[in-house]
């Protein structure tokens, strides 16, 4: 019997990003604004401890949300300093980080070995490099093939991040990107449907008129081929959507951070059920 993961989030909110994608306001998704400390890691890995009980689990510390390694490397440092003592006490079992593809070299690689990072995910988002200049990520595929087989070489897990529905993109670009990345051979995917996010400069592409969001229907039946694909590739999908933990979701709900998208609360459900209800 597999044993249970559990993860502890830490998020960095767009610390680290030299640029704002136009799909992104991390501080909006994250509901964090203020720069994380060694004291908030403790804080939020003690609490979530004491949460977890004496559950038999394997458990991991996650930095989340901005491009880990692109972040000051005595901030960097110190968060991970932080992390690596609950790895040498033996309460946590490793560390994971997201980040961006052209933020990885040798000496990012050996940093993070020597804190025990395990798995380091690339947001990826397309393997088309038209579409990702129009999303302004500030990369190219290249990148992504480059970093992918560095963090393999250098004994990572490798995780990829792709989106579905990005301005300029369509269903026969979407499978072009997870066919490509099932090359550079990932363990574990994350699947994301574009949302318009408040404070964004894709809200006002589509106050505009000038961006189209799926709607539920459409992103279920794109999403559900490529998670068929990826399966059969054997990479474990992680995550389709973003949950309701993420943000504010529900476009309908006053306050909430999202404009308009495919915003379902049982996303996965519907893609892994190939059924829209």
């Amino acid at each position: 019997m597999e044993k249970k993961h559990l993860i502890i989030p830490i998020f960095v909110p767009h610390l680290g990003c030299p640029n704002n994608c136009i799909f992104c306001n991390q501080k909006s998704i994250s509901g964090q604004t203020k720069e994380v400390t060694k004291e908030d890691v403790k804080q939020i890995v003690d609490e979530h401890l004491k949460m977890f009980g004496d559950q038999k689990a394997y458990k991991e510390i996650a930095f989340f949300g901005g491009s880990f390694t692109g972040i000051d490397v005595d901030k960097q440092i110190e968060l991970l300093e932080a992390a690596y003592e609950y790895i040498k006490a033996k309460k946590i079992n490793s560390i994971r980080i997201s980040t961006r593809p052209d933020y990885i070299d040798k000496e990012i690689l050996k940093r993070l070995k020597k804190y025990k990072v395990k798995t380091i995910e690339l947001g990826v988002q397309s393997s088309n490099d038209f579409i990702l200049e129009k999303a302004k990520r500030g990369h190219t595929f290249e990148d992504v093939k480059r970093a992918s087989k560095l963090i393999r070489r250098h004994g990572f897990i490798l995780g990829h991040q792709m989106m579905i529905g990005l301005p300029e993109s369509g269903l026969p670009d979407d499978m072009k990107t997870a066919e490509d990345l099932a090359k550079l051979k990932p363990k574990i995917m994350r699947i994301y449907p574009v949302l318009v996010i408040k404070g964004t400069e894709l809200e006002k592409e589509y106050n505009e008129g000038r961006y189209r969001p799926l709607n539920v229907p459409q992103a279920v039946e794109m999403c559900k081929d490529v998670y068929y694909y990826l399966n059969k590739k054997k990479i474990k999908v992680i995550r389709i959507g973003l949950q309701t933990t993420d943000l504010i979701c529900n476009p309908k709900t006053e306050g909430s951070t999202v404009v308009a998208g495919p915003y379902h609360e049982a996303f996965r459900q519907l893609v892994e059920d190939r059924n829209v209800v």
